[in-house]
């Protein structure tokens, strides 16, 4: 392939790259929240490091969003098959039992470390799951989420893809025309940053302040307004052949800007530029650099994997059909592990490389039992027959 001369054909195997790529990253992602300093996560190590918040600020600011944009963009694809109505439909039929079976079996053992450990009590796992299942508990108050002691913890993100399909569903004519009108127009590399983070960064600046994100669906106003603008933003671009090879042109460029926003996002973090809290304009210009870094570095990963991978693997088909399982299973087998190893007293690198090491064996044997039984396979969101996704059109609709 050219890269310069870069053809969107009847898939978008970047967009499926990037896919894989991001659930990895959240893997190791979720590893380093164990150790990382002054960031609350389930449970935490005795050993922490405030030099690791600097290394998954590199990913923090766009991990999530690049999911949106792709599921976003996987549903272009999909629309040209299948109504708006039919893809909402297929993606409850893949996507809620997965999260009906991760909330009453997966998710559970992640609450009931983190009240061991928060709370410092002796339970034993059959009376905590009692309470879990009784939603109107008053047990561990601290603990409670607006069901009790269930959750769905890292399986947020699969509500609120329901919920933007849903809406997607009734808004579809209206981002068809904008997707039109985006086709119609030479897009300059400058607009391309200018427009996307005009708009976002009014979200930081009057929602963020008022509705901090709590995972919860209901009143995570902040959360919808950033997610869904980039869900629909994914759906307008993803058919966008001048915007594709426009990155891939300027990918270095790309590259640079989010360089530059990502050391000053850290000279943001530790106080040396824009510190005076007091000052409207320093907070502003604060918000500024972090939509900014965060809109440079989903820029860069998309001209990146589109000059690169853009192209089929058996190995991208294998793991295009793996993903949801993997990331169904891999936290509670990440905080398992980290609850079991602690008390072991390794080395920390040693440690962190058996919880990595560990994550992935254990979500890649769940995902071979999980395949070979049709009940299972439909408990995870799998099609009831194994199909090649090498030759398959149009990116999943099935993954997150």
């Amino acid at each position: 392939m050219n890269r310069e001369t870069y053809e969107i054909t009847g898939r978008r195997y970047d967009l499926d790259w990037l896919r894989v790529l991001a659930f990895g990253i959240l893997i190791l992602y979720h590893v380093a929240m164990f150790y990382v300093a002054d960031w609350g996560w389930h449970i935490k190590s005795d050993t922490t490091s405030e030099t690791l918040q600097y290394v998954m600020m590199l990913v923090n600011p766009w991990r999530m969003p690049l999911l949106f944009l792709i599921s976003g963009g996987a549903l272009w694809f999909a629309s040209k098959k299948i109504s708006s109505w039919g893809l909402l439909k297929l993606r409850l039929i893949r996507l809620l039992p997965p999260l009906i079976l991760g909330m009453l079996v997966i998710v559970p053992p992640q609450m009931y470390f983190q009240i061991l450990q928060a709370e410092g009590v002796e339970l034993g796992y059959l009376s905590f799951y009692r309470m879990y299942l009784d939603m109107g508990t008053d047990q561990f108050p601290n603990q409670q989420t607006p069901v009790g002691l269930m959750t769905w913890n890292h399986l947020w993100f699969i509500p609120y893809l329901l919920v933007y399909t849903a809406v997607f569903a009734v808004l579809k004519p209206l981002l068809d025309r904008a997707a039109n009108a985006l086709a119609r127009v030479r897009v300059p590399l400058f607009l391309l940053y200018v427009i996307p983070v005009g708009i976002v960064i009014q979200y930081g600046i009057f929602l963020a302040p008022r509705f901090h994100q709590n995972y919860a669906l209901v009143g995570d106003w902040y959360a919808h307004a950033l997610y869904f603008t980039l869900f629909a933003t994914g759906y307008i671009m993803a058919g966008q052949l001048q915007i594709v090879r426009l990155l891939v042109t300027s990918r270095w460029v790309c590259l640079g800007i989010s360089l530059l926003t990502y050391l000053l996002l850290v000279l943001l973090y530790t106080g040396h530029i824009f510190n005076d809290q007091g000052s409207g304009a320093d907070w502003i210009s604060g918000v500024l650099i972090q939509y900014l870094n965060g809109w440079a570095w989903l820029l860069t990963v998309m001209a990146w994997a589109a000059t690169w991978l853009n192209r089929p693997s058996r190995a991208l088909s294998y793991m295009n059909t793996a993903i949801l399982p993997w990331y169904v299973l891999h936290q509670t087998i990440t905080i398992i592990l980290a609850w079991y190893l602690a008390p072991l007293d390794l080395n920390v690198g040693l440690e962190a490389m058996l919880l990595v090491a560990g994550t992935v064996a254990g979500c890649a044997l769940g995902y071979e039992l999980i395949r070979r039984n049709v009940v299972t396979r439909f408990l995870f969101g799998l099609k009831l027959k194994e199909v090649d996704r090498h030759t398959a059109s149009g990116p999943a609709i099935s993954a997150p």
